[in-house]
This record gives structure tokens, C-alpha cells and sequence, in this order.
């Protein structure tokens, strides 16, 4: 089953990922929805992630999706919040009663490029003395993080490295961490729900 991974992380907010497996025809055929999207890897990763979404909100009418000016998709009316990322490979989407933000990023040494982006002095010295598989393992982490707290706080301008900070690093597989949005005089506190698959790191965050 391509759908292979559900979780309830309260009472409220759920996540579900997808391993894509078949081609965009398969995505097409259910979804009823055209995605203008050249790269047929792309419009997969779209279609995979948009069917995923309907699974899990039969309710929701998906030809009324809009995408806000962050970025973010949003059904007009609909009385919950919910959130998309895809990777190569990979759909993920989380649901809640409250603002929420997923993302799902491949583990790649590529991701040390851009790591000076992302990362305060504080994150820096916790990963310091990791060696370089535990070190590249945080750095997704890091990354994915932020991303999902950015889909969360739903502003525009904000600095990645400034404006979030991380407190903890992972510990297990799976687990939560807490993390801060600093952020024009705000002070908000977050929670990062994270587990390891194979070749993936996804985090959630929420309230």
C-alpha cells in the first residue's frame, strides 16, 4: 500500500504521507483535478499530495483550492487547517483544528550547501560535535523544521536562522522538540513532531 503511514500526534492534529509509487495518470484519474505542471515528476508529487488530502478530508472540495501569498493552500469555509509538502518520492499532508505546517525532505548531503541559510549560532554548537552521518540526519532535521514552522506562522519576511529558533535536537526516531517563533515582537512557542523514515525526515508543527 503506497498509503503507509497515518498518525494521530493529539487529539486534533493528524498526519498521513504517501510513497509514490505510480505514475501521474494513476493521481489523475482520482483526483479529477489538472495540475499545469510541465515536469511530470512535479505534477505527480502535486496530484500524490492533493489525493492524500481528499483521503483524509472526504469532505473537502478540491477544485475550490487557493494558494495564499506564502504560498500556502486554502479551502474557503472550511472550519479546519491544513498543510502540503512533497518531495521526490514522497507526499505528506497534515490536518488540524489550528494553523499547522508539514514538510518532508529527502536526506542529502546537499543540504549542508545550504545550511549557513537556516541555522543560528545556537543551532550551529548543538550540531558541532556530531559526527557526519548524525550531523547530516540534524541538518534535515533543521530544515524541515523551519519549513514546517514557516507553513505554520503563515507571514511573509522572515529570516530562517533569526526568526526561528530550534531548542533541541532528535533524539530517537520519532518524538517532539520544542522550537520558538521570534518574529516582529512575538514570542510564540511551537512544538516540532518529527519521525525518521528510510530516506526521509518529516516534522510537523503545531501548538
Amino acid at each position: 500500500m503506497p498509503f503507509f503511514y497515518q498518525q494521530n500526534i493529539n487529539e486534533t492534529a493528524h498526519l498521513a504521507i504517501w510513497s509514490i509509487q505510480e505514475p501521474a495518470s494513476f493521481f489523475e484519474s482520482d483526483v479529477q483535478l489538472a495540475v499545469p505542471i510541465a515536469n511530470e515528476e512535479r505534477r505527480t508529487q502535486h496530484l500524490a499530495v492533493r489525493l492524500l488530502f481528499k483521503l483524509m478530508m472526504p469532505e473537502a472540495d478540491l477544485s475550490q483550492l487557493v494558494m495564499a501569498d506564502n504560498g500556502k493552500p486554502y479551502l474557503i469555509g472550511l472550519p479546519f487547517h491544513f498543510s502540503f509538502s512533497h518531495c521526490k518520492g514522497y507526499a505528506a499532508c497534515a490536518v488540524d483544528d489550528k494553523p499547522v505546517g508539514i514538510d518532508i525532505e529527502i536526506i542529502h548531503p546537499r543540504i549542508a550547501k545550504v545550511a549557513h541559510k537556516f541555522l543560528n549560532d545556537q543551532e550551529k554548537a548543538m550540531i558541532a560535535g556530531l559526527d557526519e552521518k548524525e550531523q547530516l540526519n540534524q541538518l534535515a532535521f533543521l530544515w524541515a523544521a523551519k519549513e514546517a514552522m514557516y507553513k505554520k506562522y503563515e507571514q511573509l519576511g522572515i529570516d530562517f536562522a533569526k526568526d526561528f529558533n530550534i531548542l533541541e535536537l532528535t533524539k530517537e526516531d520519532r518524538g517532539s522538540v520544542p522550537a520558538q517563533i521570534l518574529h516582529k515582537g512575538n514570542q510564540i512557542s511551537v512544538h516540532l513532531d518529527y519521525h525518521f523514515g528510510a530516506d526521509y525526515i518529516c516534522v510537523t508543527c503545531y501548538n
